[in-house]
């Protein structure tokens, strides 16, 4: 069996592809697997895990018309004819798309030669590129039933987000001793995703100055590249102040996310898909400050799921500036019982299956398509 995988433009849409691959390889271990994006972080990352890849070309659609527009189209035609030749020599059993741009001329070419195509969205929220392609395919996986609200799909399927299994396997006593970390102290856990934030860095600072003498907390914190090195220079500065009790350990980026998880008792961090996938796959309890440019404020849908749920508190990107994030980290602190309560609502949302039943989804249109 073939089966071409596109998706990309971010990690929140290429990871998930990454651990549909990964329980594909599992069921069927001669399944054949092509995965096909753009210029992006897919054209790095795909390589070097191992998989074949095919780059087309592929751009964003803007909402207004202009030139931009036009251009955007005309890029996306010449991506549609190069996934057409693609598809024909290739001849997949079916395409899966997980979202970003370079879905749609991918998911176009499938359409046009009556390949099986199957979408995977991550979102609350259906990005531009699913919403088009959705009419097309065989099914929709989903992570809510609220986000079937909002495609045009003759079948959606509550599955969750896949989540690779580097993701889940982590070890807490590994992890202290790789950052040197304390194990008798809570452990805030900042995300501000794989390129960091800068308001999220400057906030986990800033919380990090006003609680410099907590003994009881320490703080293990993913700056992104960007702002590594401004962020150590912040924590360093304190001890101009005095020898700060807390511990406040700044790494670029967590290579052993699985381990970082293992480590923490709260969690800081935006509201992108599959990151909040993996905290409720942990049952982590979390305070989520949606990006606030993030396309439609589907962070802000993300993010609702689990805060009415009782498994997260949501600080608003515009407050990181007052009190609001600091006195949120001091009540969970001070207060085990509801820290218990929202890892239990977390763990209640979690779909640490999703990869498997996605997969169990795609074989089945490859399935039907040999034997038609």
């Amino acid at each position: 069996m073939r089966i071409i995988i596109t998706g990309g433009g971010t990690g929140g849409h290429l990871f998930p592809a990454l651990a549909i691959a990964e329980a594909l390889r599992l069921r069927r271990p001669d399944v054949e697997i092509l995965f096909v994006g753009g210029d992006r972080i897919e054209a790095r990352v795909v390589p070097a895990e191992g998989w074949p890849f095919a780059r087309i070309r592929a751009r964003g659609l803007p909402r207004r018309l202009g030139l931009a527009a036009a251009s955007a189209l005309a890029t996306t035609a010449v991506g549609t004819l190069q996934a057409l030749r693609l598809l024909r020599r290739w001849r997949p059993d079916a395409v899966v798309a997980t979202g970003g741009y370079v879905c749609v001329p991918v998911g176009c070419a499938a359409a046009m030669l009556g390949v099986p195509l199957g979408v995977q969205e991550q979102n609350m929220r259906p990005g531009l590129a699913t919403r088009l392609i959705a009419r097309w395919a065989r099914w929709v996986s989903i992570p809510h039933p609220g986000a079937a609200e909002r495609l045009r799909a003759r079948r959606t399927e509550v599955t969750g987000i896949p989540l690779r299994r580097r993701a889940m396997e982590g070890d807490r006593k590994q992890g202290m001793g790789r950052w040197g970390l304390d194990p008798s102290r809570l452990t805030l856990l900042v995300l501000g995703g794989s390129q960091g934030a800068l308001s999220l860095n400057r906030a986990a600072c800033r919380l990090g100055d006003l609680l410099m003498f907590e003994p009881g907390l320490q703080i293990l914190h993913q700056t992104g590249a960007e702002h590594a090195h401004w962020v150590r220079r912040e924590i360093g500065h304190r001890e101009h102040v005095g020898p700060p009790a807390l511990r406040h350990v700044a790494v670029t980026f967590l290579d052993d996310i699985a381990d970082a998880y293992a480590c923490a008792d709260l969690v800081l961090s935006r509201a992108g898909a599959s990151t909040l996938a993996e905290l409720n796959a942990w049952g982590l309890p979390s305070i989520l400050v949606p990006y606030p440019g993030a396309a439609e404020g589907h962070q802000e849908d993300n993010a609702g799921v689990l805060v009415r749920a009782g498994a997260a508190i949501r600080v608003p990107d515009a407050d990181l500036g007052s009190t609001a994030l600091v006195a949120a980290v001091q009540v969970l602190m001070a207060d085990p019982i509801q820290r218990k309560h929202m890892a239990d609502a977390s763990r209640a949302l979690g779909r640490p299956d999703a990869s498997s039943v996605v997969a169990d989804l795609v074989l089945g249109l490859g399935e039907q398509e040999v034997r038609a």
